[in-house]
């Protein structure tokens, strides 16, 4: 019986190699070394990497990916008050909430109805 509630976990963990055990091994097989870090070269023209410049302020870099992220969703919401705009006036079928919209629907439903704000709107 598993119980799933529980607060305690319990330690995985399994000893490993140790270092010195490890490079011995290597250097008796004559094995090529394969564990390791992958090396980071860039051309000089491109000059560093931000990402793997330790100088590199990484807040500012953090900063604008969220500026990117807000436009992006401030976009999203304007879009969905558009549309949400833009069914209330079709849905109502009246000029006058179509033109304090803004929307494109503005002028098309005014002209149908034949309204004053038909022949204000240009």
């Amino acid at each position: 019986m598993k119980y799933s509630n529980s607060l305690i976990n319990k330690n995985e963990s399994v000893v490993g190699i140790s270092i010195e055990r490890k490079v011995e091994k290597i250097t008796e097989s004559k094995e090529p070394i394969t564990d390791g870090a992958p090396l980071i070269y860039t051309e000089r023209k491109e000059g560093v990497i931000p990402a793997y410049d330790v100088r590199t302020d990484r807040f500012e870099i953090a900063v604008e990916a969220m500026g990117k992220v807000v436009k992006s969703n401030v976009a999203k919401r304007e879009q969905a008050a558009a549309k949400k705009a833009a069914e209330a006036a079709a849905a109502t079928g009246t000029a006058e909430a179509a033109a304090a919209t803004g929307t494109a629907a503005a002028t098309g439903t005014a002209a149908a109805t034949g309204t004053a704000a038909a022949k204000t709107t240009v």
